[in-house]
């Protein structure tokens, strides 16, 4: 199939701005290089956005609270970056969006970064920051016992390791998404890593140093990739959003595919574009709008 002038062009501006070499600089350079991206000047405006610090646990979050009285259920929701690079600065745009359509105050943590931070001192500080969120709800016009978690790439990987670990805490999540998820090690070899290794900006061998970073011991690699966990029965609603062109296209609908057989109440949908694509263009907006009213209607209750 012949890529759409949409494709392209996100293909074109992710190259413009060196998506396609992110293994080629040491991470804090790239971070570096990625704060000179310029911000929306007309941003979605909300009631309110605040930043704040977790007291003993120097995890940032950014929370924006929606126009009116409140209480709105939350959203917790996870930035993308292969587990190494972006922050809340990257998603802004995204949450705004969330927080607006959804009518949900939306925590957006800046959770630890690889290599500083290997695993699982990423993922623990999104299920430190949802827990405490849940905790201390009530500050900021949210509803603590109607909560999601939900992200991006990492992010998406972010929100599904963090719902099997508050499930397994007793913490009952009223649903999860994720937009082309990190699921599995790249030593599995899904088919769409060789299909989609290159000529897609995100890359096979990008993954493959993603992971590096991320991850340096072999015996946590199980433990590590949501996919192989063996328990999926119990686990909240999801929505699973893939990219057609994207390496991690099969890992994601496997996710979605094991959610199916547990039957957990799952929304899966695969989009003619490449990694990266939510809230961008007409597809991606059309994406985001589909996460915005699953999290709108399994929030209500």
């Amino acid at each position: 199939m012949a890529l759409t002038p949409e494709v392209l062009q996100n293909i074109a501006f992710s190259k413009k701005m060196g998506f396609d070499k992110l293994d080629q600089l040491p991470p804090a350079v790239t971070r570096k290089k990625m704060k000179q991206i310029p911000k929306n000047p007309a941003p979605i405006p909300v009631g309110e956005v605040i930043n704040y610090i977790i007291p003993g646990e120097n995890i940032l979050v950014r929370i924006y609270i929606p126009e009116g009285a409140g209480p709105f259920p939350v959203v917790s929701y996870f930035h993308g970056g292969g587990f190494v690079l972006m922050s809340v600065d990257s998603v802004d745009d995204i949450c705004r969006q969330i927080c607006a359509c959804s009518v949900s105050v939306v925590m957006s943590v800046e959770y630890l970064l690889a290599p500083e931070d290997k695993y699982p001192k990423g993922p623990d500080s999104c299920i430190k920051a949802t827990k405490w969120m849940i905790e201390h709800a009530e500050k900021y016009k949210a509803d603590g016992k109607r909560i999601a978690v939900g992200g991006d790439s990492a992010g998406g990987y972010m929100s599904l390791y963090a719902a099997q670990k508050l499930t397994l805490e007793g913490i009952k999540l009223k649903a999860q998404f994720a937009a082309y998820p990190v699921t599995d090690h790249f030593t599995s070899n899904h088919f769409s890593y060789n299909e989609n290794k290159e000529g897609y900006i995100l890359t096979a061998q990008i993954m493959k140093w993603f992971w590096g970073n991320y991850l340096t011991d072999d015996s946590q690699i199980d433990e590590a990739s949501p996919l192989r966990t063996k328990v999926f029965s119990g686990l909240p609603p999801a929505l699973v959003i893939t990219a057609n062109y994207d390496p991690l296209r099969d890992e994601g609908k496997a996710y979605a595919d094991k959610l199916i057989e547990a039957a957990v109440n799952t929304i899966y949908k695969n989009y003619e574009n490449i990694h990266g694509f939510l809230g961008t263009g007409k597809m991606g907006q059309e994406a985001l709008k589909v996460a915005c009213d699953f999290l709108k209607d399994k929030l209500s209750d």
